[in-house]
């Protein structure tokens, strides 16, 4: 198999198999859950003596007790240092930072995150408690397939499968052979193509298209609609402006905000004038000049730069691939080695290689678009763009860690994977979740460690809290 078709085999095929996944998880290995509930939701327990961070204001309160009950925060008190009474499950908190369950706001649960030189099928259900595992209590699924994702959505929601809090966009939509059909144009097998293409996207060629693209999205209740706007590789068409424009009017007639997929400055303008309400990837493909960076910041958009998904296919080769302690709990030692064990006949290279090199090339003008956006005012938000490579709530981790690089203070990141992020996919100042506060939902991470000083202490993971639901974490390395 050429590099091409081993690296679409890794970056959209395995999509594909998710359906096939549970027929054939009899005949795997079985895997010990990363997570399982502790409590359950009508129980009633406590965490004592914690300093919660009060994201909102900055402000770090000390020495205070929380009760969790019915999937709320039902009381948050100062701690008496008696012990408590009447609660079966008590958490002590001395030491610890108490702070809302984190938000991934470029997910993609559907994928699988093995390199592209591994046979591996995508495992859902084994992404969200992941996901859990991390301290991530909710997930934006930004582009999966129409007939998996919003069923998976659901079996979240009504408790069936356990996992983080669902937003799904379903199906990319896109120009007409533009991104991700380009990519699965040359790299997926032809017999397989044309499903993988159905179900990942809908293509808009003219204005005939756009009424009719926009009502079959719809009909799946999404909680967003994605466009693509980037070019991958460079010569894939683009979806034209006046094209992309009425497809966003026409999704706010059915009451769903846009996302764009943007790259350039060009795609950030043209999303800009379209209406779009979130810009994922960010501008990624050049450094943005300084009399632009006014403009972008005047949309007042939002923007999730995952800068974690271009550092790694970066870095891919050029140079050993340190696992973080968060990986290692969650991922087989066997996979994370393989990053490091790039075949040597890895065959012809030349549609991605350019694009590859590009990526690398432009590692530091992320950076410095995040930090020059992030001064002018434009709200960053953290996501990690799951797949291979990028791992499910590890890969948040590394997000977090690039943007505090960047140049966001901690509280400043802190805010990017809770409160902003919260604020964003429900619309509301005040949001159910994303805060710590009495008659919240009870997404909790509890940390040792004060997070304010550096976000590497938010992988110090002491517990976590799922609607309500304190979880038993296992890491999967051996005792």
């Amino acid at each position: 198999m050429s590099w091409q078709r081993e690296f679409g085999a890794r970056v959209w095929l395995p999509v594909l198999l998710t359906g096939c996944a549970a027929i054939l998880a009899a005949c795997s290995q079985p895997q010990d859950d990363l997570v399982s509930p502790a409590t359950d939701r009508s129980s009633a327990f406590l965490i004592s003596n914690t300093n919660i961070l009060d994201v909102r204001s900055g402000r770090m309160i000390r020495g205070q007790d929380v009760v969790v009950d019915g999937g709320r925060i039902t009381k948050i008190r100062r701690a008496s240092g008696d012990a408590p009474l009447g609660y079966k499950t008590v958490i002590e908190g001395e030491g610890t930072t108490l702070l809302p369950g984190l938000i991934e706001m470029h997910g993609h649960v559907l994928f699988s995150s093995a390199p592209a030189w591994k046979n591996s099928l995508p495992d859902p259900e084994r992404n969200l408690q992941a996901y859990l595992y991390s301290g991530v209590t909710t997930v934006f699924d930004v582009g999966g397939l129409d007939n998996r994702i919003f069923k998976l959505r659901a079996e979240v929601a009504e408790g069936k499968v356990l996992g983080p809090r669902l937003y799904a966009t379903g199906p990319i939509i896109t120009a007409e052979g533009g991104h991700p059909v380009a990519i699965m144009d040359k790299m997926v097998p032809w017999w397989l193509r044309w499903w993988l293409v159905k179900h990942q996207t809908r293509q808009i060629a003219s204005m005939d298209d756009v009424s009719g693209v926009i009502a079959d999205v719809a009909g799946y209740a999404p909680d967003a609609l994605k466009f693509a706007v980037d070019r991958i590789p460079e010569q894939t068409p683009r979806i034209r402006r006046e094209l992309l424009a009425a497809a966003v009017r026409e999704g706010k007639k059915h009451g769903l905000r846009a996302v764009a997929h943007i790259g350039y400055v060009e795609d950030a303008v043209d999303s800009g004038d379209a209406g779009v309400s979130l810009w994922v990837h960010g501008v990624y493909q050049e450094e943005i000049p300084d009399e632009m960076i006014s403009k972008i910041a005047s949309y007042r958009i939002p923007m999730v730069p995952t800068t974690v998904v271009f550092e790694s296919y970066a870095l891919l080769g050029r140079e050993p691939r340190k696992a973080t302690r968060l990986e290692k709990e969650t991922v087989s030692s066997d996979l994370l080695a393989a990053f490091n064990e790039v075949p040597e006949d890895s065959g012809n290279r030349e549609f991605f290689k350019p694009y590859l090199d590009h990526l690398f090339e432009q590692r530091m003008a992320w950076r410095s678009n995040v930090r020059r956006l992030h001064e002018a005012g434009v709200t960053i938000l953290a996501g990690s763009d799951m797949q291979s490579g990028v791992f499910p709530g590890a890969g948040l981790h590394r997000e977090l860690a690039l943007l505090q690089e960047s140049g966001l203070s901690p509280l400043d990141v802190i805010r990017a994977a809770t409160l902003n992020a919260a604020r964003y996919i429900t619309g509301e100042q005040t949001p159910e979740f994303g805060l710590v506060e009495e008659g919240m939902m009870a997404d909790l991470l509890l940390v040792n460690g004060d997070p304010t000083k550096d976000v590497a202490v938010l992988s110090e993971i002491r517990e976590v809290v799922a609607g309500g639901v304190l979880l038993k974490r296992q890491s999967v390395i051996a005792d």
